[in-house]
């Protein structure tokens, strides 16, 4: 009789108090891989320069300083640009790997007692055969 409360006890833990700390675990852990590789403002900033990189611009009309000042200000876009663009497909990468090993857990969670189950029956069984 004790067994079987012990594991009535384990199962009502198991599906249903481990399942939501589990859960609030695996948003958590998504919640830091999003703000680790700043991911929303990454992307509103996809066109900015690069490290505030900028050229002044003179006050008077010389042609070498304006052209300086948008050549200097196109590379830095474009660097800005690219970099973002590597650092958000990397952060991209990382929370498809976050979620696709969160849900194959919870698909191991969910089997796990079962498992044991068989695998016991199986071990019985091999040792009375």
């Amino acid at each position: 009789m004790l067994f079987l409360s012990f594991v009535h006890h384990y199962l009502r833990w198991h599906y249903f108090r481990a399942w939501s700390e589990l859960f609030h675990v695996w948003l958590n852990l998504l919640w830091f891989t999003i703000h680790f590789f700043s991911i929303p403002q990454l992307m509103r900033t996809w066109f900015s320069p690069w490290k505030r990189i900028v050229e002044e611009r003179g006050n008077k009309w010389n042609l070498e300083d304006l052209a300086g000042f948008i050549i200097i200000g196109l590379i830095s876009r474009l660097l800005g640009f690219i970099m973002r663009t590597v650092i958000i497909m990397i952060g991209l990468v990382c929370l498809f790997l976050v979620v696709s090993s969160g849900l194959l857990f919870f698909v191991f969670w969910f089997g796990a007692p079962f498992v044991i189950i068989a695998l016991l029956g199986v071990g019985i069984t091999l040792l009375t055969a």
